[in-house]
């Protein structure tokens, strides 16, 4: 596996490099020092030298170096250099006499048949050497007749080699009279025979037999490069089982090659499949560049893969195992659980299938009130608990080693299986693996995509990744956008999560974008609590904001969104993000609001923690107080076309109640109240308005008398109340309204109005009044 040579987007195979410049095991420097050793040596004596090493080790590639340094020698001369790859040969029953007609047929070079014919002749006879060795010299000055002369004797033995010839007397006179012209002309050769051990094992002694016996020539080395495991066994089959004495009598000079350490074999897997996912992912912004992304991945690569990848040819085949499957699913997976999963089907298919058939054991659940059982939802889950915990002991127990590696592995690709099987104080807390139904990541644990990991599909109710992904960074969010699918996507669950994986890699001025786009989906489809969706969205974006390369930046940019929007409920979050930022720079003006706190009327909002980064980063309270200042300035101006429909809900009854929160002044508050006025029904804005202006001390409504005259008339509070009698609309359900408010100030207006009280058993007098009329 290599960067350089192989195309990250291509199959990896065992392919052997063939420069230094791709050397990844820092054996450049050996095979220079062999290659100087060749070189410099002076010795007759031929050589048989060895290189041993397990399949996948290298053995090519360390021959394609070391021919690589022969040749960049400037020592060369005299030097040649053969490749023979026996098991292209396999099973032509020729293999011995092909190896020599090899050598001669790279030594002869392109000489054609009359040559070839004339050199054929200087080898049967001494007397026509002197002549056809002064023919060529006349005929082709610079032309080797030595070395060529060289090149037919061994095209000669090959002959004599084949099965058949039976004329060993001619066989020995042809190698004698090659030994003479080898220690004569001193012609070095070097022999590169790899690939032994994949011959059938008669052809592998064949092949030794013939190397030692015929072979064995002055100034000839041989390299042969084979798993010496595999060798010695074949061996031993026509050796009497002394296949390893018997090799160490063949090879002088045996080099083992050891694989690279599982260090190294590891470093390559992770930095392959890291390329294999940008490949895919070639969205750099959607994705940080390592697949370990969260703690988990290294107890799934600890317990899932290093167990089994010990060496490059598993992780060759784990690569494009993985490869395959994540071509299919792309980003609908998370690519650290893959890996994980498909080492496993590849390495432990039956831990594999023991997965897939307890699904429902081991997969982390949601809070316990959404778990359908007969049971309590908190007696279900322990039961559960209880069981997987007894298979993973039982697991452990029974099957020594083995059952305690599946047992790990297990645990580490789901974190209720660990969480089961682990103890705090001796109590099992399984409520850390209660999966939020807002997380934005695809893991195997969660029911609603452990599927897919197995079937390479996902569910047809599941939206795939890149839709959230399309929507998030690359769609232009035009009119022409604000359509159902949009809609779709936003309104999703998990959409909010998505927003905080992705953007934070984008610039500020998309994620307000986004935030714009929203509002507006919002706008045309949502009917109820308008501005809610939007809201949380910001909120999630800015506690996400340290993500961001520019925290100050982003903040702008948002703001700014906000104040220029074109959307009325943008108003919504302008007011929100007013009071929180209120609530941070004037701690005191809310010290006496424990009991009233009309934020808690949007529930289900994550907290605002952007306060805490803020801090940390040292920004100071005039920059945050001019944010504030744009956002409550916002809310007093009405600069939108006329709104459609008329907004309705919790969200509405809490903006009208965070108005005399966030301002002093009787001027600024009637200022938001009228632009609130153009947000709601008149009926909805009597309620609300009451509600936030009227509080109850259990004895007394108490009411912001010269507020609400200037805001409410009788002629608008006898529209709500008829309203309220006639549409059960504005009665029960969770969003059930409270009409003391509105109940009390009718009371006040029948009065003298001298008081800016009404007694509580008087707005209950009132109140059973209406009920009867319902």
């Amino acid at each position: 596996m290599r960067e350089n040579s192989i195309q990250h987007s291509s199959w990896l195979f065992d392919e052997p490099i063939t420069d230094k410049s791709e050397d990844e095991y820092q054996r450049s420097e050996f095979t220079q020092n062999l290659a100087d050793a060749l070189l410099s040596s002076t010795e007759p004596h031929g050589l048989i030298i060895g290189i041993n090493g397990p399949w996948g080790s290298g053995k090519t590639s360390l021959k394609n170096m070391l021919i690589n340094d022969l040749k960049a020698s400037e020592d060369t001369n005299g030097f040649h250099i053969i490749e023979f790859e026996p098991w292209m040969y396999s099973g032509s029953g020729q293999i011995v006499s092909l190896l020599f007609k090899q050598m001669a047929q790279t030594l002869s070079g392109k000489t054609n048949f009359l040559y070839r014919a004339l050199l054929r002749l200087s080898t049967i006879s001494n007397f026509w050497s002197p002549v056809v060795s002064a023919l060529f010299n006349a005929l082709l000055p610079g032309f080797s007749y030595t070395v060529n002369l060289i090149a037919s004797f061994f095209d000669n033995i090959g002959n004599y080699l084949n099965p058949g010839n039976e004329n060993f007397k001619v066989l020995t006179e042809q190698r004698e009279k090659l030994r003479d012209n080898l220690n004569s002309t001193k012609t070095r050769i070097v022999v590169f025979i790899d690939d032994l051990d994949r011959l059938t094992d008669s052809e592998i002694a064949e092949m030794l037999r013939a190397v030692k016996a015929v072979g064995d020539l002055p100034y000839v080395t041989y390299v042969l490069l084979y798993d010496r495991d595999v060798v010695a066994k074949s061996l031993n089959k026509t050796c009497h089982n002394k296949g390893d004495e018997y090799l160490e009598k063949i090879i002088q000079v045996p080099i083992g090659l050891p694989e690279p350490s599982k260090e190294v074999v590891e470093r390559m897997l992770t930095s392959e499949i890291e390329s294999i996912i940008q490949v895919k992912r070639h969205d750099h912004a959607a994705l940080p560049s390592s697949i370990a992304v969260s703690s988990s991945f290294e107890d799934i690569k600890r317990f899932c893969i290093a167990p089994f990848v010990n060496n490059l040819r598993d992780a060759i085949r784990l690569t494009n195992e993985f490869k395959i499957r994540y071509q299919v699913l792309k980003d609908d997976v998370e690519p650290g659980d893959l890996l994980g999963i498909t080492s496993l089907e590849v390495f432990r298919p039956s831990l594999y299938k023991w997965i897939i058939g307890h699904k429902n054991l081991i997969c982390s659940h949601y809070a316990p009130f959404t778990l359908p059982s007969r049971f309590p939802p908190e007696t279900a889950i322990s039961n559960l608990s209880d069981r997987v915990q007894e298979l993973l002991e039982n697991m452990n127990s029974s099957n020594g080693e083995t059952g305690k590696q599946d047992s790990e592995a297990i645990k580490a690709l789901f974190p209720f299986a660990k969480a089961s099987a682990s103890r705090n104080n001796d109590q099992k807390n399984v409520s850390l693996a209660y999966l939020d139904p807002y997380e934005a990541d695809r893991h195997i644990f969660r029911p609603e995509h452990f599927d897919a990991y197995f079937r390479l599909s996902i569910e047809q109710d599941i939206m795939h990744e890149n839709e959230y992904k399309k929507f998030l960074l690359y769609d232009a969010l035009s009119p022409a956008d604000l359509d159902k699918h949009h809609w779709d996507i936003f309104r999703s669950t998990v959409f909010v999560g998505k927003a905080s994986k992705y953007l934070c890699n984008s610039n500020s001025n998309r994620a307000a974008e986004v935030i714009e786009f929203c509002l507006r989906l919002e706008e045309k489809f949502n009917d109820k609590d308008q501005g809610y969706m939007t809201l949380k969205l910001v909120l999630v974006i800015l506690n996400t904001g340290e993500q961001y390369s520019n925290f100050a930046s982003l903040l702008d940019a948002i703001t700014r969104q906000l104040v220029d929007s074109e959307s009325p409920l943008s108003l919504v979050v302008c007011e929100y993000l007013a009071y929180q930022f209120h609530v941070f720079l004037s701690p005191e003006a809310h010290k006496d609001q424990s009991e009233y706190q009309p934020h808690r009327v949007l529930t289900y909002l994550p907290e605002l923690s952007l306060f805490d980064y803020v801090i940390r980063s040292g920004f100071q309270n005039n920059y945050l107080t001019s944010i504030y200042n744009k956002l409550s300035d916002r809310l007093k101006r009405w600069e939108f076309k006329p709104f459609e429909k008329s907004l309705y809900g919790s969200v509405m009854s809490g903006y009208a109640k965070f108005i005399p929160i966030l301002f002093d002044s009787l001027d600024d508050q009637y200022k938001a109240f009228i632009v609130f006025s153009h947000m709601v029904n008149k009926a909805h804005f009597v309620i609300y308005t009451l509600n936030a202006l009227v509080q109850n001390d259990d004895d007394n409504y108490v009411m912001n008398l010269p507020l609400l005259q200037q805001l409410v008339d009788a002629d608008a509070c006898q529209i709500a109340i008829t309203e309220l009698i006639n549409d059960e609309s504005y009665r029960g359900g969770k969003d059930a309204l409270d009409f003391g408010p509105l109940a009390a100030y009718e009371v006040l207006l029948k009065s003298d109005m001298s008081t800016n009280s009404v007694s509580t058993k008087k707005v209950n007098h009132v109140l059973k009044e209406w009920e009867n009329k319902l």
